[in-house]
């Protein structure tokens, strides 16, 4: 083999090594262990990821400088489905929470920068437990949180989850 194709050879191979942790510690690379306790196949939300993720949007709401909208939620707590709520804020406040029949819905009387500070929490807190598993999205015009997700990644039971889709949003004059 000549000098300059073992040179070659050797700084790929140098290369190769060093980029693989680096490779592996973003996600990419073999399939990492299953997590104590976790159902198999369980992965850990990226929650660095999803802070950033809530200051962009919670940003994106600030810039709208809406005080007055009406909403609709619907929400579970496992095991209980909760009435579909309709909110209406006006100037920061809520006015009015009308629920359907069943158990009062007490997450619903939220401003949507109540709900931001809730989310911010749920993010809290979800970062220091065992197998957690969240999901967010947000309105990508306006930035309020439309969707979540917060449970356990464990092979326990399905109670003591809870999700809540926030629909038909809209502007008041």
């Amino acid at each position: 083999m000549s000098a300059p194709l073992r040179a070659a050879l050797l700084t790929l191979t140098v290369c190769a090594s060093l980029a693989a942790p680096l490779a592996q510690a973003g996600g990419a690379g073999a399939p990492q262990p299953a997590v104590p306790g976790c159902r198999p196949g369980y992965v850990r939300p990226d929650f660095a990821a999803l802070n950033r993720q809530l200051a962009q949007a919670r940003a994106r709401w600030a810039a709208q400088g809406l005080t007055r909208y009406r909403y609709e939620i619907r929400q579970v707590a496992a095991p209980v489905l909760l009435p579909a709520t309709q909110v209406t804020v006006k100037d920061g406040a809520v006015l009015a929470a009308p629920v359907q029949p069943g158990p009062v819905n007490t997450l619903a009387r939220l401003t949507v920068e109540g709900r931001f500070a809730s989310l911010a929490q749920t993010l809290q807190y979800q970062a220091t437990t065992p197998c957690p598993e969240v999901q967010v999205r947000y309105d990508a015009a306006l930035g309020f949180p439309v969707y979540l997700y917060s449970g356990r990644g464990d092979n326990g039971i399905a109670d003591g989850y809870g999700e809540w889709t926030v629909s038909a949003f809209t502007p008041l004059p």
